[in-house]
């Protein structure tokens, strides 16, 4: 089964993060409210240096950026201000280096490598609390510091994976007409993907060159949805905590309205102070829609196989 793919960071997608304003005043003021004068700073995943460049304009005695990529630019965009002489910037894994490496541990961890996506945030939570673990010291202050998220069971309206899979079928018996081979490795390759390319609303950024009116929030258009359950809390990931167990391995849900239940919206919360910085949505389809009446509790399997292919198993309730 094919899994999430990660998103390729390039300068192109920095630019447009960087373009949603809302979202960047949410961050730095969350940067501004962790950071103390005298501060030692990991900006974990600098991308474009925003966060270094606000820690080191909050007072921060040191601050250490470290991306995989392209932290050249980052490097000419803080001297192009001035601020070059007190960020150090490291191109490197964090995984390969060691608190030694990076001159000690850190009063604040800025773990903002977060890609809105739970299939693969759950990973990244995980490299967070490491990363605090490894790089942090006793009382690290970690921003975001909890990520929550919450399920709600809705008939998407505009998608529905039977009907796609119905019409991939049909064209794969086109194919074999048409050129008298047999592709189905192709085809079964696009079929395991076809869920988690519905899982996002829109593009995560917009796709002009303006600031968009509003994007502190990225969420399905309510046209395209009918929800059929309250938005109900699945898990809260504590950047404070020891560890990190992963998700739970089911969504339990109660439904407020008769309808055609066809899948989850997952809500992110990325919070910081119990004040959310950014909110997105995203969708998990079931393999099959379910009729469902009002007070109804529905159970889905949010297990490997959800989290290879981002569909949603049903379960009877115990």
């Amino acid at each position: 089964m094919a899994g999430p793919t990660d998103i390729p960071f390039t300068p192109e997608l920095h630019l447009r993060l960087l373009l949603s304003i809302d979202r960047g005043h949410n961050v730095q003021r969350a940067v501004r409210s962790a950071v103390r004068p005298g501060d030692r700073v990991l900006d974990a995943g600098t991308g474009s240096g925003l966060l270094a460049l606000v820690a080191a304009d909050a007072g921060a005695a040191e601050v250490v950026a470290v991306d995989r990529h392209h932290v050249g630019m980052a490097e000419r965009i803080a001297r192009h201000n001035g601020v070059a002489d007190r960020i150090t910037f490291v191109e490197s894994d964090l995984a390969d280096l060691d608190p030694d490496d990076l001159g000690g541990r850190f009063d604040v961890l800025l773990g903002m490598i977060h890609t809105n996506n739970p299939l693969l945030d759950e990973g990244r939570s995980r490299l967070v609390v490491e990363l605090r673990r490894r790089f942090g010291t006793a009382d690290c202050r970690v921003l975001p510091g909890e990520v929550r998220y919450l399920a709600t069971g809705c008939d998407r309206l505009d998608w529905d994976l039977p009907t796609e899979l119905t019409d991939l079928a049909q064209a794969t018996e086109a194919l074999q007409g048409a050129y008298g081979w047999d592709f189905q490795p192709l085809v079964d390759a696009v079929r395991d993907g076809v869920a988690m390319r519905a899982a996002r609303p829109a593009k995560g950024v917009a796709p002009a060159w303006r600031s968009p009116t509003r994007s502190g929030a990225l969420r399905f258009p309510r046209n395209d949805v009918r929800l059929l359950t309250a938005a109900e809390d699945w898990v809260t990931v504590d950047y404070q905590a020891s560890s990190f167990d992963g998700f739970p391995d089911q969504v339990r849900l109660t439904t407020t309205a008769a309808g055609r239940l066809t899948g989850v919206i997952w809500t992110q919360q990325l919070r910081y102070a119990g004040v959310p910085l950014w909110t997105s949505e995203s969708y998990s389809p079931l393999a099959g829609p379910r009729h469902v009446g009002p007070g109804q509790e529905v159970v889905f399997g949010a297990g490997a196989t959800w989290r290879a292919t981002n569909v949603l198993s049903h379960h009877h309730p115990t």
